[in-house]
């Protein structure tokens, strides 16, 4: 089967999934966005439907995008998360940016209300995937408390990043979000304190609970996926909705952040077999001292390196977004403390400057990630001298170790240059060029790599559709 056959299907599926919101516009008029000062952005979004009967209380609306990007590298793939399944390799392709998502909220109560937002991605074959599934309770005047699955708070963005009619840009910047946009939700809870000032209001959000998502490596050949859970999660962010501006700030904390494959478990297989093998090597008893206490300490240090991608990260993030007259001005700052030293710490920020000429929106976006810190020390997987095959063993678990420390650098910078026209009432054209480069052909940061080394620049050029309903 040629490569053209094979990708039809995912085309036929992904074209009737677009007819079907296309045919949810037919026959009526675009409807209002909602209001945004009463809402997360994320439920704020997608227009009511329902706009032959404001009363009602189940409400159905959605949002779309339908997008094709061009890729020139062959060696590197451009992804979004790195929970996605297909990349964008060379040539044309639909996976980055193409979304259909549905939204239906029930309101039994006044103050109660239901949401579920299912959303179904290209990149991921289109299979359906809850999003939000969230009762809301208005307790009292300004406060709620919402309790099921959340849209993910960790970044300014990160509640819209897969709504792009709600995003100036194409989508936010690669380099930051392709970190936190596996976390696409939170299952747990959260409480919101809304308090008005004049014209400005203040928005305070505790939350906390805990996520699992696949996790693609798509250096391994087939592709592997590993199970990963993040526990004991919880965090808080403060908004501050200005006249001409919005700015939040937010810090996360996750207790565990674990990471298991067939893979991970054969390196703890492995690692503990050399632990004893080491531990053997210590008791004999004409070892020299000084040689066997080496030893012994190589045995306590192993068990550090059985789990290498397993930390405790906390992400902060301080965004905004201003307004005057004809320009707008987007940036947010970045930090992540993964709290491991394979997985490393990192100082991220992007900047996009936009002006509106009436429909049509020319923006410039720069972003970059970098990663700072001490990398892991896999010194005690050093050769001994001793037994030519235990060296073998040891330089093999080193250089697995080592090639994991370069894939687990997500150090990446991008320029992109866009125009947004606002051609229709909730209906947005978008092209973009994007330069996304890393820092050298070892490091594949935020892009799906196959294999070291790559060439370490990617240019993309996109065209989506964007629209909510």
């Amino acid at each position: 089967m040629d490569k053209q056959a094979a990708t039809r299907p995912r085309l036929h599926r992904l074209a009737a999934a677009f007819a079907l919101a296309w045919l949810s516009l037919a026959g009526r008029p675009a409807a209002a966005a909602a209001d945004e000062s009463e809402a997360p952005a994320s439920e704020a979004a997608p227009a009511n439907s329902n706009a032959n009967n404001s009363n009602s209380s189940l409400r159905l609306s959605g949002f779309a995008t339908l997008g094709l990007s061009h890729n020139d590298n062959a060696t590197a793939g451009a992804i979004s998360s790195f929970s996605q399944t297909r990349p964008v390799r060379q040539g044309w392709s639909a996976n980055l940016d193409s979304v259909l998502g549905l939204q239906l909220e029930w309101q039994p109560l006044a103050q109660t209300s239901l949401l579920l937002q299912g959303v179904a991605r290209a990149g991921e074959d289109m299979r359906p995937q809850l999003r939000i599934a969230a009762l809301r309770q208005q307790l009292t005047n300004g406060l709620s408390a919402r309790l099921g699955r959340l849209r993910s708070p960790l970044y300014f963005d990160s509640d819209i990043a897969e709504i792009g009619y709600a995003n100036l840009s194409m989508r936010p910047a690669l380099p930051l979000y392709g970190m936190v946009n596996s976390v696409a939700s939170l299952d747990g809870g959260d409480l919101q304190y809304r308090h008005n000032l004049g014209d400005a209001s203040l928005l305070l959000q505790a939350y906390a609970g805990g996520y699992d998502y696949p996790h693609r490596f798509h250096n391994l050949k087939p592709v592997q996926s590993a199970d990963a859970s993040l526990r004991g999660l919880r965090g808080f962010s403060i908004s501050a909705h200005l006249p001409q501006a919005m700015l939040r700030f937010s810090r996360t904390e996750i207790d565990r952040y674990t990471l298991r494959s067939e893979q991970v478990t054969q390196l703890g297989t492995g690692l503990a077999q050399l632990g004893g093998a080491l531990q053997q090597m210590a008791r004999n008893p004409q070892l020299p001292a000084p040689l066997a206490a080496a030893l012994a300490a190589r045995v306590q240090a192993l068990p550090g390196l059985s789990k290498p991608f397993d930390n405790r990260p906390i992400y902060t993030s301080l965004g905004a977004d201003a307004n005057w007259q004809q320009w707008r001005l987007l940036a947010e700052l970045t930090h992540m403390d993964s709290r491991s030293d394979l997985v490393g710490r990192y100082r991220g920020y992007s900047l996009t400057l936009a002006r509106s000429w009436g429909d049509f929106t020319p923006y410039l976006s720069v972003a970059r990630q970098q990663r700072s810190g001490p990398k892991l020390d896999s010194s005690a997987l050093a050769p001994l001298g001793l037994d030519p095959a235990l060296d073998a063993g040891m330089s093999q678990l080193r250089a697995g170790l080592e090639q994991a420390q370069q894939f687990a650098d997500l150090s990446t910078r991008s320029l992109s240059l866009g125009l947004r026209w606002d051609w229709r009432e909730n209906m947005a054209l978008k092209a973009q060029f994007d330069r996304v480069q890393t820092p050298d052909s070892h490091t594949p940061g935020a892009l799906a790599v196959p294999a070291l080394p790559f060439a370490p620049k990617l240019q993309l050029f996109s065209l989506t559709l964007d629209l909510v309903f």
